[in-house]
């Protein structure tokens, strides 16, 4: 029966997280779009847009999203070795 629960549970906070999902409109901003497109070479030296926004506008977002994720990877082994005492 737990698990029919926990199921159920798990269903309905993926219809929720859907529906929210399909709901939420995403509007740019022309301006700062605008902006990246005529001055990421004068900012960044980087020849292609694409790499300016990645490498150097996001790169503190990139390296806090790359620190989370080996921060939760070495959690997950962490507390998935069995010892034998307990």
């Amino acid at each position: 029966m737990r698990r029919w629960i926990e199921a159920l549970f798990c269903v309905a906070v993926a219809v929720f997280v859907l529906h929210v999902y399909t709901d939420t409109r995403i509007v740019s901003d022309g301006l700062l779009a605008e902006y990246y497109i005529h001055n990421f070479i004068r900012d960044t030296g980087a020849l292609n847009g694409v790499t300016a926004i990645y490498l150097n506008y996001r790169v503190f977002d990139s390296i806090f999203e790359t620190l989370m994720l080996l921060v939760s990877v070495t959690a997950v082994i962490y507390f998935s070795w069995r010892r034998e005492n307990e």
